[in-house]
């Protein structure tokens, strides 16, 4: 049996990953498989708030979480001392800097149509009023993906604040499709 060099090795995997890119614009060959679909989620503060509600958004599953019962999230809402309400990535939780937030200001909900490339604020709290939309990007996750692992991506519009109740209202919509940025309702393009 001959010896394939690393370098060889290497070129070849190259070469295939750059034939499959060129040849169908996606070198993993994933589809779309998984609507879009807006959704509206309510959390509440991390703190000051019976423990039993959940204060924290798990982009992976879509779902609202409780941060006692897991770390599997992606970002918490707290409200400060003056009443400003905040939404923390993991990483300014402590936990993994993967997730991020973005602020989309002058951006309606309908308009931001793709996640940004880069930009994604991880390790500090974002800020957030009433009619705010920010892009998130999730951990990173293997699920509903066949060769990599990837974040997913969402857009979120902040449809109410109640500083006294300690609550937030958001509008969502998290693509879950492996690799794709497309914040659109439907399949995603991209």
């Amino acid at each position: 049996m001959q010896r394939i060099s690393f370098r060889r090795l290497a070129f070849w995997v190259g070469l295939g990953l750059a034939a499959a890119a060129a040849g169908c614009g996606d070198p993993f060959g994933q589809k779309p498989t998984v609507d879009n679909v807006v959704d509206t989620l309510t959390l509440y503060a991390l703190r000051d708030t019976p423990i039993r509600l959940p204060s924290a958004y798990d982009m992976i599953q879509k779902r609202t979480v409780r941060t006692d019962n897991t770390p599997d999230f992606d970002f918490a809402f707290d409200v400060t001392a003056d009443g400003s309400p905040l939404i923390y990535p993991r990483g300014a939780l402590g936990l993994s800097a993967e997730p991020g937030l973005l602020l989309m200001p002058g951006k309606t909900f309908e308009e931001v149509r793709r996640a940004p490339d880069s930009g994604y604020r991880a390790d500090s709290a974002l800020a957030v009023k009433t009619g705010d939309v920010f892009v998130a990007r999730s951990r990173i996750s293997p699920l509903f993906c066949l060769y990599v692992s990837v974040p997913r991506y969402g857009k979120f519009h902040v449809l109410s604040v109640d500083a006294a109740a300690r609550r937030i209202v958001l509008e969502s919509l998290v693509d879950l499709n492996c690799g794709f940025r497309g914040l659109e309702p439907g399949l995603p393009g991209s």
